[in-house]
C-alpha cells in the first residue's frame, strides 16, 4: 500500500505511465517522465479476493503468508452481498470466496489455490512431489471439504444465517465423529507425517472456526488442542490472516446461538428417551 501511494503521488507530477504484462509472479509498472527517463517498479500480481470470516479464505491467506510472497488482499464482504456484484461475478460466477488471481489465471476453489501456490513457490516441503505422500495429503484435503468442514458447516451455518438458534444434536454427533478421526490423524503431531504440510493449513481454518464458535467441548481431543496451539505459533502473521477472522465468525455464530435453549433441548430429548424406555 505504501508503494502504491508513492506511485500515485509520483504520477500527479509526470506525463504518464504504462503497465507492462504480468509474469507468473510480478507485474512491472513503468513510469516515464518528460525528459524520457523511466522508472520500473515490480508490483505484486497475486490477488486474493476473500472474506476474513470465511474459513476457506483464511486457508489461502495463511498459505500466502507462510510462503512469504507478495500479494494484494481484496476484502469481499459476503454478508453485504459483495459476491453478487457484476465485477465479482465476472471473476467467479459461482459467487463464492475466495478467488485467487495470478495474472491471467483465476482460481475459484481454496484447495486448488493452495496447491497451486505451494507448487509454484515451495513444493517440496509443504506439498511433497512423490505420489504416495501427495496422495495422503490430497486425501486429507478432500476429507476436510467433504467431511470435517462440511459437518462443521452443517452445525453452524443454520445458526449463523438465523434459521435456527440451536445446533442440531445429530449433526453435532456427526461432527464429533469427524473430530475423533482428526484426533487420530494428529497422533504424530501433524495432519500428515512429522512436519507441516498444506493439510495442516487447511485443517487450521476449520479448527479455528470451531474453537471460536465454542459450542463443543474440545477437551477430549488432546491431539487437536496441542496441534492447534503449535499451528498458531508456526503460521506467520496468524492473528491477522486467521485469528481475527475466526473470532469474527465466532461472534457471528454466537449472536444467534442460544446456549440456554440448547441445554434445555438436550435435557428434554434425554428425558424423552428415558420415558420411552419405561414403556
Amino acid at each position: 500500500p505504501k508503494q502504491r501511494h508513492w506511485i500515485d503521488r509520483y504520477l500527479l507530477n509526470h506525463t504518464g505511465y504504462i503497465e507492462l504484462g504480468a509474469s507468473s509472479r510480478k507485474q512491472c509498472l513503468q513510469i516515464f517522465t518528460q525528459d524520457n527517463h523511466t522508472i520500473q517498479i515490480n508490483m505484486p500480481t497475486l490477488e486474493l479476493h476473500g472474506f476474513s470470516v470465511s474459513p476457506p479464505s483464511r486457508a489461502v491467506h495463511m498459505t500466502l503468508d507462510l510462503l512469504d510472497v507478495d500479494y494484494k488482499f481484496v476484502n469481499v464482504n459476503v454478508i453485504a452481498g459483495e459476491t453478487r456484484t457484476p465485477e465479482y461475478l465476472s471473476l467467479n460466477p459461482q459467487h463464492t470466496v475466495p478467488v485467487l488471481v495470478d495474472g491471467n489465471l483465476t482460481i475459484t476453489e481454496s484447495r486448488s489455490a493452495i496447491t497451486y501456490l505451494v507448487s509454484q513457490f515451495k513444493p517440496d516441503q509443504l506439498y511433497p512431489s512423490d505420489p504416495a505422500s501427495r496422495s495422503q495429503i490430497d486425501q486429507r484435503l478432500y476429507f476436510n471439504i467433504g467431511t470435517f468442514y462440511k459437518r462443521l458447516g452443517d452445525c453452524v451455518y443454520p445458526v449463523c444465517f438465523g434459521k435456527s438458534k440451536l445446533v442440531d444434536e445429530e449433526k453435532k454427533e456427526a461432527l464429533q465423529e469427524a473430530l475423533v478421526w482428526v484426533n487420530e490423524m494428529l497422533t504424530d503431531g501433524f495432519v500428515f507425517g512429522n512436519s507441516m504440510t498444506i493439510a495442516d493449513i487447511d485443517f487450521m481454518a476449520t479448527v479455528s472456526t470451531l474453537e471460536a464458535c465454542n459450542f463443543l467441548d474440545l477437551g477430549q481431543y488432546k491431539n487437536v488442542k496441542n496441534w492447534s496451539k503449535k499451528m498458531k505459533l508456526s503460521i506467520p502473521n496468524y492473528s491477522v490472516n486467521c485469528g481475527k477472522g475466526a473470532a469474527g465468525f465466532g461472534k457471528w455464530f454466537n449472536s444467534n446461538y442460544s446456549r440456554n435453549e440448547q441445554i434445555k433441548n438436550k435435557i428434554s430429548k434425554s428425558l424423552g428417551k428415558g420415558l420411552c424406555a419405561l414403556f
